[in-house]
């Protein structure tokens, strides 16, 4: 073989070793995708674990369906906007039984709540085998709504045993993880634990009923106390 000859193979390997080196790169498989867009919208709904707390006059279990818009930060840090309606009911006491607090009635108690919070990837803002898994944090308040009266308490007197949602504040942590049918369709599981302030009734703080409640051995209410909630729910996000 003639030098001039082996001269032009060996540059014609050397012109095709870049594309070889090319087609390899491309044929690593590796198992995290980047998720190129962060702002989003979603719909959810669940069931909350609503706690009534230990005298068990506050507001129970419900399901619950809302909205959240989610804007993504940085690689692993997305912002959250939510709102979530609760249909849920509450139980009317005579806290002042004597056999002890007893439930008479059972109303509504319907809730809005107001999130701020924050998901943080667990694996950035990358897919791992098309799975995201990420954590939770936030604040926020519950206002009530819809709130029904019980008959029990209609005289007048009896006013300062009712209880009253109004505005509670609320914090919360959570798990979740997100599943991509397109680029555009987004499908989340999440389970979170709201952790509520429950205020009881000025009547409920009375000495004459406290005096009742401990000759009846049961458990004297606090001012205030704070209940875990876990949620469950379901998530339908809109990428932009």
């Amino acid at each position: 073989m003639s030098n001039k000859l082996i001269f032009v193979i060996g540059l014609a390997l050397f012109a095709a070793a870049p594309a070889a080196l090319e087609a390899q790169a491309e044929r690593i498989d590796s198992p995290f995708r980047w998720r190129e867009k962060g702002f989003r919208i979603g719909f959810f709904g669940g069931h909350h674990a609503g706690n009534r707390g230990r005298l068990e006059f506050a507001q129970g279990p419900t399901p619950v369906a809302g909205a959240r818009m989610r804007v993504r930060a940085s690689s692993p840090l997305s912002l959250e906007l939510g709102a979530t309606y609760g249909a849920a009911d509450r139980w009317t006491l005579d806290i002042l039984d004597e056999g002890g607090p007893m439930v008479v009635d059972t109303v509504a108690a319907g809730w809005l709540r107001a999130d701020v919070g924050a998901q943080i990837g667990l694996t950035g803002a990358r897919t791992w085998n098309g799975f995201h898994p990420y954590g939770l944090i936030g604040a926020g308040f519950v206002f009530g709504v819809n709130e029904g009266a019980s008959e029990f308490l209609a005289d007048q007197a009896l006013e300062p045993f009712r209880y009253d949602i109004s505005t509670a504040p609320h914090i919360y942590v959570g798990l979740g993880f997100e599943i991509f049918p397109s680029e555009t369709i987004g499908i989340g599981f999440e389970v979170r634990d709201y952790l509520v302030r429950v205020t009881s009734p000025d009547g409920f703080l009375f000495g004459t009923t406290l005096d009742t409640i401990e000759a009846a051995g049961a458990t004297a209410p606090q001012r205030t106390v704070w209940g875990h909630n876990p949620e469950f729910s379901i998530s339908i996000w809109y990428y932009f």
